[in-house]
């Protein structure tokens, strides 16, 4: 009867094993091919630099074979020194920006997939800014066009590393390309809170004057903006005054489930690091969605995990944790 008892422990501690072994390949503990990782606010520090500790991190993982995918909210212009510094600049490397309208090979010679806006789409959401006594930013053609200059149009135009082209939008050419919209909110009143946004922008106070109806806390709660916008477009939060709008349906989750095809990887097998509203999708999609220590709190909510923050080398630390740690213990 004792042994017996015996071999059926030792059975049930190998069928353990077995499970647990099935439920580490199933979770990627060890099998991460993929990693897909936001900018500003999670690879970048707040100087908008690339840490030492980042970058060797990642050019460990690269060398192990692992895909790097920058997903950001910016151009491809606006990545492009950052994918030298990562030595990424290869035809079968990829990155999703604009935050999943367009997909591209990391060389800028190959557009894997775009999703622009239509004219239509545009004049719904230029009539709603009229009526928010807001303004808006449009990428289009490695441009930024806009009607009035903003503060938050200088930093955009300076991050993405294009130019800022003054159009008058009652008047807007049918077939002009529209890959995203960017809300803006601002006004005299939030100088201070913006400046510590973009510290590397600087811009003339002078310039910029009260609002007559401004309201601070306008997309402090998002579902209170009118309702057909929100079902009709993918809406996202990147900073307490400027929000991202897109095409529906389509977010950097879209554009890394199409790299994904490509490379036929499979969700478990990818991890997402983010901080703001535009990497919620991704970081859902994945096997292990990372949240940053700096990260807004709806997106720690919904995250696997909680690294550190991006002025403490937080992409660095999950590369460690669940990536070359992971190697070295197999």
């Amino acid at each position: 009867m004792e042994e017996y008892e015996k071999i059926l422990t030792e059975i049930k501690e190998q069928e353990k094993l077995l499970q647990f072994t099935e439920f580490t390949k199933i979770r990627g503990f060890y099998m991460y091919k993929l990693l897909a990782i936001d900018m500003d606010g999670t690879l970048l520090n707040d100087n908008k630099k690339i840490s030492k500790e980042n970058i060797l991190a990642i050019k460990k993982a690269t060398q192990l074979g692992i895909k790097i995918v920058i997903a950001s909210g910016r151009t491809i212009q606006g990545i492009e020194k950052y994918l030298k510094e990562l030595d990424l600049v290869n035809d079968d490397e990829y990155c999703v920006v604009c935050s999943g309208a367009l997909v591209m090979n990391n060389t800028n010679e190959k557009v894997i997939q775009s999703n622009p806006l239509s004219y239509d789409e545009f004049k719904y959401v230029f009539n709603l800014v009229k009526k928010l006594h807001i303004t808006l930013n449009m990428y289009s053609d490695e441009r930024i066009l806009i009607n009035s200059s903003s503060y938050y149009s200088k930093f955009d135009a300076i991050a993405n590393n294009i130019p800022l082209e003054i159009r008058d939008f009652n008047y807007l050419d049918k077939d002009t390309l529209i890959t995203k919209i960017m809300l803006i909110n601002e006004d005299l009143s939030i100088v201070e809170e913006m400046q510590s946004l973009f510290p590397s922008i600087i811009v003339d106070e002078n310039k910029l004057e009260a609002k007559e109806g401004f309201n601070r806390e306008l997309f402090k709660d998002m579902s209170k903006l009118p309702k057909e916008f929100l079902e009709n477009f993918t809406v996202s939060k990147v900073t307490p005054f400027n929000v991202e709008v897109m095409k529906k349906n389509i977010s950097k989750r879209t554009g890394l489930e199409k790299i994904a095809r490509e490379l036929k990887i499979k969700p478990h097998e990818i991890i997402c690091i983010g901080d703001s509203g535009n990497d919620k999708e991704m970081i859902q999609y994945a096997g292990l969605g990372v949240a940053m220590g700096n990260a807004f709190p709806e997106i720690k909510e919904i995250a696997d995990y909680i690294t550190c923050s991006n002025e403490d080398n937080g992409v660095a630390h999950v590369i460690e944790k669940f990536i070359l740690n992971q190697k070295e213990a197999i």
